[in-house]
């Protein structure tokens, strides 16, 4: 009695043609195997010439005409009436081709979301950076977007410590720290930074540089800890090989705001020399690099050794392209 009733509502929903039901309940899982065969179909039921149909597929008319039997064969009824005057669908071949048409362009859909996964246009990246990072990661970020538009990227502000046990957990794709890291993860060495000294230009005529006396009695303005402890810990050690010791230390959140307390007269700073790339005003503040024991450090793009996504891969190539790296020493996806 269920089956009936099964049978019945599919029949009803379907419009009652008892050919179109068997189709549903007996050959629902030959559908991919088919999927030739309801192609054809679809383009000849679409132009009623086998002559044109087969052109747009692509195949000789002899082989249009036996897939055409072959289904018909296996449907167990006639799609279409031939004669003289051409070829038209029958009246089951009107009501099958309205089922076959979506299930022929879901089929193209699918199989072309499959080859852009598969080419890596598709999908997700996270990237994390540290602030010595910034310059190199954004120039690779953008261009790898111009290219893969439709990846979904994400990208975080981390420091090198959490980074890379990030990458392991596959919490992250690629790690923008410092270098060198993790002898089990992929690695290349992809830029340099250092402590740099910035003070305002006004000031350039009682400073030389920051061994000068005058920045000794003058406020430094510094990142808090809390934001950036490695970076502070290279400064602390800065002041004890400078023997500095300041009289006023304003505490900020930002780099950015580094900067405009230095140019606004409200003291001197040391921050990443790569912070000022492309962003210092030089008629408002002088930036000089500064030569010492620890206060230089490498920066290198990290992932996993075992990486297989395409995504991870065309985002390392673009980034070696626009770093100027040689192309694979980034390495090659695994087989």
């Amino acid at each position: 009695m269920h089956d009936d009733v099964t049978v019945r509502q599919v029949r009803l929903a379907l419009g009652g043609h008892p050919a179109i039901v068997a189709t549903r309940l007996n050959f629902a899982g030959e559908t991919m195997k088919n999927l030739d065969l309801f192609r054809s179909f679809a383009v000849l039921g679409e132009l009623c010439n086998f002559s044109a149909a087969a052109a747009r597929l692509g195949i000789a008319q002899p082989t249009l005409t036996k897939q055409i039997a072959r289904l018909e064969d296996l449907l167990g009824t006639q799609l279409f009436n031939r004669s003289r005057q051409g070829t038209e669908l029958t009246e089951f071949g009107r009501q099958f081709l309205a089922e076959v048409q979506p299930l022929v362009r879901e089929a193209d859909r699918i199989w072309d979301l499959g080859q852009r996964m598969a080419g890596g246009e598709t999908g997700r990246l996270a990237v994390g950076f540290t602030f010595s990072a910034l310059e190199v990661m954004t120039r690779a970020l953008i261009a790898y977007r111009d290219a893969y538009p439709e990846v979904e990227l994400t990208f975080d502000d981390i420091s090198s410590r959490s980074q890379l046990p990030m990458v392991r957990d596959r919490q992250l794709d690629v790690a923008f720290a410092r270098w060198p890291g993790a002898p089990d993860l992929a690695s290349r060495m992809v830029s340099r930074d250092r402590l740099a000294f910035v003070f305002p230009a006004s000031l350039a005529d009682r400073i030389a540089d920051i061994d000068s006396p005058a920045v000794r009695n003058l406020p430094f303005v510094r990142l808090k800890k809390s934001v950036a402890p490695g970076f502070e810990g290279a400064v602390e050690r800065l002041f004890a090989w400078k023997e500095l010791n300041p009289v006023v230390t304003h505490w900020v959140n930002e780099s950015l705001v580094q900067l405009r307390m230095v140019s606004a007269g409200f003291g001197v700073a040391v921050m990443h020399e790569s912070a000022l790339v492309g962003i210092i005003d030089s008629h408002a503040i002088i930036a000089q690099g500064i030569e010492g024991p620890a206060l230089a450090w490498q920066v290198g793009m990290f992932w996993r050794k075992d990486e297989r996504n395409p995504v991870v891969w065309n985002f390392l190539r673009i980034a070696q392209e626009t770093m100027g790296l040689p192309q694979g020493s980034a390495g090659a996806p695994h087989s």
